[in-house]
């Protein structure tokens, strides 16, 4: 037995040491793509941060830096794991982040706010913060006030901005039973001012009553006391006051600008808005007293939806920071990238409500008069460089690409109980910080506070990309624990001056690399002193046994002047506990299991590396997989569900092996199962059966049930009913309002117009009757609960309204629908709430012929689809379309001949490629020659494999048949019996080299039945492809040792070997050459081969002749050098003037579409840029492209229409008669080509606009 363990050993010692090797690490490095950012990219602002979700900010300034406090948004799920709207019940803690620059944002992670774990017990969720500070007895305080839902404020007080915060009265500060608060709708959203003369006051409120659109009402102010935790409410004459902002929905805030007070507000959603109050945007009231009353004076940021495509509700606060006032408010970009990327397929495509922060500038006029803000993803300037010399915390983050953060319990920078780390760290992650000034003399040294439970890897630093100038790479081994940490060094070259700087984050391993505390840099020192040694090691676990128990050492001094050194040999290594390894030369060796510090020593300076020594055979082989969905899944047709695999290992460690996991699947047409994500295609069942093999050992499997129940549905084109027939109608007109055909999405839309802001908002069954009305008749297929979706186009919140009745009698009003429309033909569930959808429900639908009704409410609105469905499905309705039959079945092999115990792969292609149903069966003729087994169904290429097992010499016929008409194709197998194995030196190495590149040809001896003690073999090489450089004993194994080497002859090798103690069984190394391509030689090819091959077998003492082998190997050429300068000056300039770029129709502005062909016209460039692939024509043409972009943008400009149309070179009243004397014509009288010049605003039409616009210039 122990030979045999030895033996094994052995066989996987060479697999281990590639999967365990810096080696390996480094060729995952060199390939591996970086972690795209998402919605902040580099060079933006916006939003503050992307590692995850914070909402409805508020801005506090306190010594330097701003801290900005969220509520913690976080995802909801659904059943089937798909990601839910955001309904705010699952938020009970405060995200704050803080900065001093406005550009890189330090996470302090979340403070535990509300619920058991919180510090105010008594609350169940923590909305809408708002903080402030304050010097009570001579010491700052910090306040945070938050939404307990909609029923009641809280306050939590704390020593600093970050906490830990606690609850100093143990209940609510505000609630229903305050006097003068029990009549607000929603007791959330408070905002808080602390005056000049050290006065506190609180702001709160929100929601609409009905019937009070205009002005409900629900705003409050109460002063504090001087605690800041207690109501002054005499101040109010005992209750808290109202404030009554126009057209108010929620979303208080509140700032004090040279002497006056300014109450901010978020708008509501209803109908009717005055034109200068549109709905979901900011405004504002001014008052000369912090309890009013306040005066209306304008709007001044519009929804979301208009900067980023994706509406909502708009929160905000307003603040002043070195002498600069911001607004900071919220807009779901990071979801929206997080759904458009792809990034979280769960999303369906759609944000959900998820809801990060931005910044903008503000800016006064000499009236004091908020001027309109904009805002965009450039966000604003950073207003002071980062110092790379003191401890920066890793979590300070400008832009980022993967990663997360975390709270650990080590000592934290700005407060000791309050700490975080980046985690989360895979291969091709990176981190940012904008702006960091290294000075003249520039940096010599970085060190990092890791920890490690893995293999470790590297940061590479980089300036100003990620792929910038390379100035140090610190390596990092497993320190022992992920809660084990060590400060690493490493040298730094060319840091000086001010820079962006990159962490890039290198490693092989399929887990956490390692986690980062902080980081700091130390200056350049013009002395070559010693700083500090760096120790690495090359795994992190070994074995006992031969071939796997050793690792190597890397011991580098790092010196003050950026210098490093290999000392390794100079080092002094000090293992303990002793007995588990021992340290020679550089290579540490497993002489016991257990866990190993080894501590290095040069200089004066130590480090430590960390070792594991165990069974790693119990460590390869699974025990068992699970599957976390209890193996049944239950779901409709066209949903999706996710799952996870997890193997058990022998020795009790688990692992989730979802995508390495092997999928057979025999009802592909039922649903596609695999790497995680199970989709439902059709009504049935099928039983997937899930295998997994580790490193060693025999497979194990585990099985999936999966039930798919088709939903019913009904879908329908809108414009039907244009032909007013008996089972689709449109009729009635109000206000000269009706239901009209105009172009959709797909074919044609029912559009209700014309767009003049008009709103039928009564749902009276009177009422009704009056209004335009859309009729469809439907024979619902089954009795349920529908789901009503429509592909609309909505033009803004005051055209995004339907009423919905079933059979003429009224069911719902859904309103805005603008926040998932945005202007665009997209699909909108109307029963739901998604996107800030708001009055819809599902319709309780018996089958049988029923009649779907649409009145119009707000004109503007157009409906292209309408999709009914039982089904709950988020995402997009699927369009039907005509099943398509299967015409044909194809084989891959017509053919296939194995031997007896060895197994062959046929695939089935069911013709046509788009065919509904693929299912395909499989048969052998004669099963005691063949059989079949495992028939798997592959999703992306739609084809169905099978595996055959051949079992006797024979001839057997493999027949695939399809489920979709009975088409068949076949393959003939034929059975040999199996061939005795003979002994044979066999060959292994790279299939491609560079030119002047080394490489290694391994030998082994294959099926040895006797025991071999000496070998003569002999090899020749293409002399003018290859160098031959040396050989050496495989593995380093002292019992095989060469005697004899000739090599006078050109391209040929002679080698003589003895095996001590022999060497048998199916595979053994015996031998290690090292090759060399030649310098000048490229593109082409070379073969090494082994020419003769004599075996010695003792006692007997008989020569075997082994079989031979031979391997071709490719030489490439030297890759060229692309110069991307010009390329990455183009998007520069490009993305320059994009930023600056404002869409609208206003002379100097640019139409939407135009800045969106713009928009993706610099993508391609920075696809181009970002491709380590791309050729240099390639390039070319891409800059090429982007110019030819920045010119036809730069023509899209909207030109103010010239009134000189008298051409006389000035305007005067001769133009402004012009215009007068074609006053009234129109775009239907037929000399309008002739008289339309006079139309100067364009609006197809003569009229007062245009005598008031040619009167303007006169003036001018």
């Amino acid at each position: 037995m122990r030979i045999w363990r030895r033996m094994l050993a052995l066989t996987i010692a060479i697999a281990l040491a590639f999967a365990l090797s810096p080696a390996a690490a480094q060729v995952k490095a060199a390939t591996s793509a970086l972690t795209p950012a998402l919605a902040k990219t580099p060079g933006n602002a916006n939003p503050l941060f992307t590692q995850k979700f914070g909402a409805d900010p508020y801005a506090m300034v306190y010594d330097g830096r701003v801290y900005v406090y969220m509520t913690n948004d976080v995802f909801e799920y659904n059943a089937d794991g798909t990601v839910k709207d955001n309904g705010y019940g699952l938020i009970n803690k405060i995200t704050v982040v803080s900065s001093s620059d406005m550009v890189n944002w330090t996470d302090h992670g979340e403070i535990l706010a509300a619920g058991s774990g919180g510090a105010a017990k008594w609350a169940t969720n923590s909305w809408a913060p708002a903080a402030a500070h304050k010097t009570i007895d001579g010491k700052e305080k910090f306040f945070l006030y938050f939404a307990d839902s909609a029923n009641g404020i809280g306050v939590l007080t704390a020593d600093s901005p970050i906490g830990p915060f606690t609850d100093p009265i143990g209940k609510a500060l505000v609630n229903r039973s305050t006097p003068g608060a029990s009549n607000v709708t929603w007791l959330f959203d408070p905002a808080v001012l602390v005056d000049d003369d050290g006065s506190g006051y609180l702001y709160f409120g929100g929601g609409v009553p009905t019937g009070k659109d205009a002005d409900p009402g629900t705003a409050r102010v109460a002063k504090l006391g001087a605690d800041m935790t207690s109501l002054d409410l005499a101040a109010s004459d005992g209750a808290v006051k109202p404030i009554n902002p126009p057209w108010l929905f929620e979303d208080s805030g509140i700032h004090k600008y040279n002497g006056k007070y300014y109450y901010s507000y978020c708008t509501n959603f209803s109908g009717g808005h005055p034109a200068d109050i549109p709905t979901g945007t900011i405004a504002y009231m001014v008052s000369d007293n912090p309890m009013g009353p306040f005066t209306y004076v304008k709007t001044i940021l519009p929804n979301p939806a208009t900067f980023f495509g994706v509406g909502g509700n708009n929160h905000h606060s307003i603040f002043e920071f070195n002498g600069e006032w911001y607004i900071t408010y919220h807009a779901q970009t990071l979801a929206k990238a997080m759904a458009e990327s792809g990034t979280m397929p769960q999303m369906g495509g759609q944000p959900h409500g998820y809801r990060n922060a931005h910044i903008n500038k503000v800016s006064f006029d000499a009236n004091g008069v908020i001027q309109n803000i904009v805002g965009d993803y450039a966000g604003v300037p950073q207003v002071q460089t980062l110092d790379p010399y003191s401890r920066v915390e890793a979590e300070t983050i400008g832009w980022n690409g993967g990663i997360s953060t975390e709270k650990n319990s080590e000592p934290g920078g700005m407060v000791s109980s309050v700490n975080l780390d980046v985690t989360g760290i895979n291969d091709g992650d990176w981190t940012a910080v904008s702006q960091v000034d290294f000075g003249d003399a520039g940096a010599g040294t970085f060190t990092a506070s890791v920890a490690s439970a893995s293999s470790g890897g590297t940061i590479e630093l980089h300036l100003d990309s990620a792929d910038g100038k390379l100035i140090g790479t610190l390596p990092i081994s497993s320190t022992g624990g992920a809660s084990s940490w060590q400060s690493k060094t490493t040298g730094v070259q060319g840091a000086t001056g001010i820079h962006d700087l990159y962490l890039v984050y290198r490693g092989a391993s399929a887990d956490n690399l390692f986690k980062i505390d902080y980081w700091q840099f130390a200056p350049a020192s013009a002395e070559h002193e010693l700083a500090a040694i760096n120790a690495s090691i090359d795994k992190q676990k070994i074995d006992i046994v031969p071939g796997t128990n050793t690792a190597n050492l890397t011991v580098t001094a790092v010196y003050a002047d950026g210098a490093t050194e290999d000392v390794t040999a100079q080092a002094v290594a000090t293992p303990a506990p002793s007995g588990i390894v021992s340290v020679s030369g550089g290579v540490v060796t497993g002489t016991g299991y257990g866990s190993a510090s080894i501590g290095i020593s040069y200089g004066g300076v130590t480090d430590t590396v960390h070792l594991l020594v165990k069974d790693l055979n119990s460590e390869l082989t699974a025990k068992k997989i699970t599957v976390d969905n209890g193996g049944s899944v239950t779901l409709d047709s066209g949903k999706t569900a996710k799952f996870k695999v997890t193997a058990e290992y022998m020795d009790g460690h688990t692992e989730d092996v979802t995508a390495k996991a092997s999928y057979s699947n025999p009802s592909p047409a039922v649903a596609d199962v695999s790497n995680g994500t199970i989709t439902a295609k059709s009504s049935g069942t099928t039983t997937v059966v899930v295998s997994y093999r580790g490193g060693l050992g025999e497979a194990v499997t585990a099985q999936i049930a999966v039930t798919v129940n088709t939903p019913a549905f009904v879908a329908i084109e809108a414009e039907t009913a244009a032909g007013n027939t008996a089972d689709a109608y449109a009729t009635g007109t109000i206000n000269d309002h009706s239901w009209s055909v105009v172009d959709g999405l797909t074919t044609q839309a029912m559009y209700f117009g014309p767009n003049t802001g008009f709103a039928a908002s009564a749902t009276d069954a009177a009422s009704l009757a009056t209004y335009p009305k859309l009729g469809y008749k439907i024979n619902f297929p089954a009795s349920g609960t529908y789901n009503v979706w429509i592909l609309v186009k909505t033009l803004g919140y005051d055209s995004d309204s339907v009423h919905v009745g079933l059979d003429n009698v009224y069911k719902f009003t859904a309103n805005g629908i603008e926040g998932v429309s945005t202007g665009q033909y997209k699909w909108a569930n109307i029963s739901g709430s998604s996107g800030g959808i708001f009055g819809g429900t599902t319709l309780n639908v018996t089958a049988g012929v029923h009649e779907l009704n649409f009145w119009g409410r707000e004109d503007g609105l157009a409906i292209d689809r309408i999709y009914l469905t039982t089904g709950s499905a988020t995402t997009d309705p699927v369009w039907p379309s005509p099943a398509v039959s299967v015409t044909g079945v194809t084989l891959d092999k017509s053919e296939l001949s194995l031997e007896a115990g060895a197994t062959g792969t046929l695939t089935a292609t069911v013709a046509p490629e788009n065919a509904a149903n693929k299912a395909v069966t499989f048969a052998s003729s004669d099963s005691k020659v063949a059989t079949v087994t495992g028939e798997t169904y592959d999703s992306a290429t739609g084809t169905t494999s099978v595996t055959v097992h051949a079992i006797a010499a024979g001839n057997a016929v493999i027949t695939a048949t399809t489920a979709d008409g009975g088409w068949t194709a076949t393959s003939a197998v034929t059975v040999t019996p199996v061939q005795a194995d003979v002994p044979t030196a066999s060959l292994s190495t790279v299939g491609s080299v560079k030119p002047g590149g080394s490489f290694a040809v391994s030998v082994s001896l294959d099926h040895l039945a006797q025991r071999v003690y000496a070998h003569d073999i002999s090899l020749s090489y293409d002399a003018d492809v290859f160098e031959y450089v040396n050989a050496a004993a495989a593995g380093a194994n002292e019992n095989i040792q060469i005697v004899t080497e000739d090599t006078s002859a050109p391209g040929a090798i002679r080698l003589i070997a003895v095996y001590i103690g022999g060497v048998t069984g199916d595979s053994t190394p015996v031998l290690n050459l090292t090759f060399k391509a030649k310098a000048g030689v490229q593109n082409t090819s070379g073969t090494i081969a082994v020419t003769e091959s004599k075996l010695g077998v003792a006692p007997e003492g008989t020569v075997i002749d082994a079989a031979l082998s031979s391997k071709s190997i490719s030489v490439g050429s030297n890759e060229p050098v692309v110069d991307k300068s010009a390329l990455t000056a183009a998007i520069a300039a490009a993305q320059e003037l994009y930023d600056s770029a404002v869409v609208g129709s206003a002379a100097g502005q640019y139409p939407q579409a135009a800045k969106d062909a713009f928009g993706t016209a610099i993508n391609a460039a920075k696809a181009v840029n970002g491709n380590s692939g791309a050729t240099q024509s390639e390039v070319d043409s891409a800059v090429t492209a982007l110019n030819g972009a920045i010119n036809d943008f730069t023509a899209a400009v909207v030109i103010e229409p010239s009134a000189d149309l008298n051409h006389d070179g000035s305007i005067n009243v001769g133009d402004l008669a012009i215009v007068a004397y074609y006053y009234g014509k129109t775009i239907a009288d037929a000399d309008w080509p002739t008289v339309k010049f006079a139309d100067v605003n364009g609006d197809n039409k003569i009229d007062i606009s245009d005598l008031a616009y040619v009167a303007t210039k006169i003036l001018k």
